[in-house]
This record gives structure tokens, C-alpha cells and sequence, in this order.
């Protein structure tokens, strides 16, 4: 089951946003009329109260995704630094914008399903990498992790899905949409 094996290691990918050059692009926070909180890289014309986040840079100090910068690096006690509370906030919408599944559905295509799956647990282990080089997580945690990644990806190839039934087939037919993410399609499709 994926699950198990690659959500450690998605989540802790979230953390990628603090890898981001903060001067880039701007990341806002905005609540819809029914209390519903949405990020993205521009707010919608109607809401000019949304906030732009405060993100982490990679030299230590926090910027406000309009510019300003201040030094306030604190640190957890394994010697990682900490995620900023607006970051942290980020990441969550993050998570659960991937665990939502496209409600278009695209026919069943296990070439482009395989390379969507392997090209994801790829980015999950570069962020995991990237976050230890930055600091944010501990290389005994990525060393940990990485393999079952790694062991996971091996387990989906093109023949596996032509000969898959019931919810693994559902899985690699929500994978055939580049729109998904593995967190969304085995949240929905448990095999």
C-alpha cells in the first residue's frame, strides 16, 4: 500500500516551500465568504485583504513574500530548524490540496501513470535531501525514509498496471492525470 510507505516522506516534502527564494514569487493566505482558507500566488480580484506569507529563506531569515526581511531563526531540539507558523499553515494547505483528487477523470494510460508516480517519489527525495542541506530535517530521518520511498517507486512499472483489477487499477487510472498527486489517489483508491 503506498500510504504507508511514501506519507512520511510527502508530508515532510511540504516542507519544501522553504526552500523557495521568498523573493520569486509572492504566496497569499485568503478566506472565501464560506470560511474556507486558500493559498495561492495571486488572490483573487475580490479579496485585497489577502495576506502575503512569510516564508523562510534559505540564508536564515524570514521574508515576507512582499520583501521585507528580518533574522529569527530558532532552532528544535534535534538542531533542525524550526518551520515558521505561516509556513507551517502553507504546508498544510498543501497536503490537503494534494490529497484532492481532479473529479475529471482521464481514461486509463499506465505509461503516463508510471511516470507521474516515479517522477513524484523522485521530487520527494530531492526535497527530502534539499530539506537536510538546509537544515530542516535530520539525514538520519531522510536515510530512514528514502529507501522505502525508493522500494515503493520500484513497485509500480507499466506491466504491473496493465495487469492491475479493482482499486490498484483505480489508482494508476486517477495516476494517468497529471492533475493528481499519489497522496490524493491513495487516499481515494486504496489498494
Amino acid at each position: 500500500m503506498m500510504s504507508k510507505t511514501l506519507s512520511w516522506l510527502a508530508i515532510a516534502g511540504l516542507v519544501c516551500i522553504l526552500g523557495w527564494d521568498a523573493q520569486a514569487q509572492p504566496v497569499y493566505k485568503w478566506v472565501d465568504a464560506d470560511g474556507k482558507t486558500h493559498y495561492g500566488s495571486q488572490p483573487p480580484p475580490s479579496k485585497a485583504d489577502a495576506e502575503p506569507l512569510k516564508l523562510q529563506s534559505n540564508n536564515g531569515s524570514t521574508r515576507s513574500t512582499s520583501g521585507a526581511s528580518k533574522s529569527t531563526q530558532q532552532y528544535n531540539a534535534d538542531g533542525t530548524k524550526k518551520i515558521p507558523k505561516d509556513v507551517e499553515e502553507f504546508g498544510q494547505g498543501m497536503k490537503k490540496a494534494l490529497e484532492t483528487v481532479d473529479s475529471k477523470q482521464v481514461p486509463l494510460n499506465c505509461a503516463a501513470a508510471v511516470d507521474n508516480i516515479h517522477y513524484q517519489a523522485d521530487q520527494m527525495l530531492e526535497v527530502g535531501q534539499k530539506n537536510v542541506r538546509d537544515g530542516y530535517m535530520v539525514q538520519a530521518d531522510f536515510d530512514k525514509a528514502a529507501p522505502k520511498i525508493r522500494e515503493a517507486k520500484g513497485k509500480y512499472s507499466v506491466s504491473d498496471c496493465q495487469g492491475a483489477s479493482g482499486g490498484k487499477k483505480s489508482f494508476y487510472q486517477c495516476m494517468s492525470s497529471s492533475n493528481n498527486h499519489v497522496m490524493g489517489c491513495d487516499k481515494q483508491h486504496k489498494h
